[in-house]
């Protein structure tokens, strides 16, 4: 044992196994010729050959018996080693005492332990823009083009996000745009289309140093959205407040620098849907790889001149879309709104209803991103259906019932060289409005544009456009001179 010991204990190799084997071997051969008398040693010289024949049988023998017992002694030796790691991987049992100690340690080792810094529950972002634009009109067109018909520097939008999330599945998103407005501008009462005096906002400054000399204008404060989310899971979220109503692609990503276009497609100008809606909301998406499902569903107070709604009819809505990014962006949409819509006068307990109308829209979409080219369009159809003696007036004269219509198709290609994008865009509106004026009952609107991409967050984009009216009614009138456009924008986001 002591011998095996020593050999494996140490890690010799099988080399010195065999020389120690041989020394023994050699010391039992030399410690028998050392007892054997000299003179049978020299009575058997004649006989050495048989003598050393009949002595390799016992020496064979040993061999043999000191290999087996070597091979037992490894094994016995390995089975010790095994039984000996097994024991060493098994922890002693702790008793109580140790068990609540290490419990205290670990607790210990957490309140020490650097807290993660926590998630910022107020965010502040947006994006500005300015430019410089030019609109004129053909004489005949002049007096329904109430912008400068000279080029002018403006302030486009300053829209800032104030994003909010108190709790992990509650959200509160407001944005807000602050303008110039409404100095300078020219009133739409009741969101149709005449045409009032400029406003002018200047007024004196009763806090100033100077007595009250500092002249100043006030401007405005235009909220966009403001509402509540709960958002437990991707497939049901529930929005309350002021949202932007969801249909199509514009009207949603309506922020300057997620636009491939500088101006807003023409039916959302004349709000075919409600851009914005008053009531609640609920949408989500399921993930069905590579696509995703999702859809929207609204009751809002629906299109009102002011914030009250003085229907118990309430505006229904929703919308469904499908879109993937494998092999390519592809997004298809689909949307419809259904409500009703009154002016009201009230004066004290006796109210006067101007004009009151049903309204049904539908709208479709559809977006593609093929590498460096990027395709978007959209269609809007709407119907109005107004009471009767209850119509609306434009100009004095009554509306009627009508199915309006506005789309657009535009196709923007991205250059490999310095974020150059050129678009063609075109798109029509058919809005009947009073047969004396000489546009018809509807506008086409082709247009070019160049986009130039600095940075990912700061841009410019520029747009030409011209307008002409067509009217393929069953009596036509005859549609009369064009109106231009040039607009460039220099935009960032923060």
């Amino acid at each position: 044992m002591e011998l095996q010991a020593a050999i494996h204990g140490q890690g010799t190799s099988r080399r010195f196994r065999q020389l120690i084997l041989a020394a023994l071997i050699g010391a039992i051969a030399g410690s028998a010729r050392a007892q054997a008398p000299a003179a049978a040693r020299e009575g058997a010289a004649a006989e050495a050959p048989q003598t050393r024949a009949a002595g390799a049988v016992p020496e064979q023998a040993t061999l043999d018996a000191l290999l087996q017992r070597i091979t037992a002694l490894e094994a016995e030796v390995a089975a010790q080693r095994t039984e000996l790691a097994a024991q060493r991987a098994v922890p002693p049992p702790k008793s109580s005492e140790e068990a609540e100690l290490a419990s205290l340690i670990a607790e210990a080792q957490k309140e020490t332990a650097p807290a993660a810094e926590p998630e910022p529950t107020l965010r502040l972002y947006g994006f500005a823009d300015v430019g410089l634009q030019r609109m004129w009109a053909d004489p005949e067109l002049v007096d329904f083009a109430p912008e400068s018909n000279k080029t002018t520097f403006v302030m486009g939008n300053l829209n800032v996000y104030v994003d909010a999330q108190p709790s992990k599945d509650v959200r509160f998103l407001a944005e807000i745009r602050f303008s110039l407005l409404p100095n300078g501008a020219q009133t739409r009462p009741k969101g149709g289309l005449t045409l009032g005096e400029p406003i002018d906002t200047s007024i004196s400054d009763p806090s100033a140093a100077n007595l009250g000399f500092t002249n100043i204008r006030w401007a405005a404060i235009v909220p966009q959205r403001a509402h509540i989310d709960w958002t437990p899971s991707d497939l049901f979220n529930v929005r309350a407040g002021l949202f932007l109503t969801p249909y199509g692609i514009w009207n949603v990503d309506h922020g300057t620098p997620t636009r491939i276009m500088v101006s807003e497609p023409l039916f959302l100008a004349v709000q075919l849907i409600p851009s914005q809606l008053l009531g609640v909301e609920i949408f989500g998406a399921v993930q069905a790889l590579p696509w995703t499902i999702g859809y929207h569903v609204h009751i809002s107070n629906g299109r009102t001149v002011g914030q009250l709604d003085f229907s118990d009819t309430k505006a229904l809505g929703g919308r469904l879309f499908v879109s993937t990014r494998h092999p390519f962006g592809f997004k298809l949409g689909i949307s419809g709104y259904v409500g009703d819509a009154a002016d009201v006068l009230s004066t004290g307990s006796n109210r006067k209803v101007n004009f009151a109308f049903d309204e049904r829209a539908f709208s479709a979409d559809l977006s593609l991103d093929i590498g460096a080219l990027r395709v978007r369009s959209e269609v809007v159809t709407s119907w109005t259906y107004y009471e009767e003696g209850k119509r609306q007036l434009v100009f004095g004269l009554p509306l009627a019932d009508a199915m309006r219509l506005g789309a657009y198709l535009m196709v923007a290609y991205q250059l490999p060289w310095y974020g150059i994008e050129p678009l063609v865009m075109c798109e029509f509106l058919r809005v009947p409005v009073p047969r004396t004026l000489p546009v018809g009952e509807g506008v086409v609107m082709p247009a070019v544009g160049l986009n130039v991409y600095f940075t990912a967050t700061t841009m410019l984009r520029t747009q030409a456009a011209l307008a002409h009216g067509w009217d393929f009614s069953e009596q036509p009138i005859e549609t009369k001179g064009f109106v231009y456009q040039l607009v460039s924008r220099l935009i960032t986001a923060f």
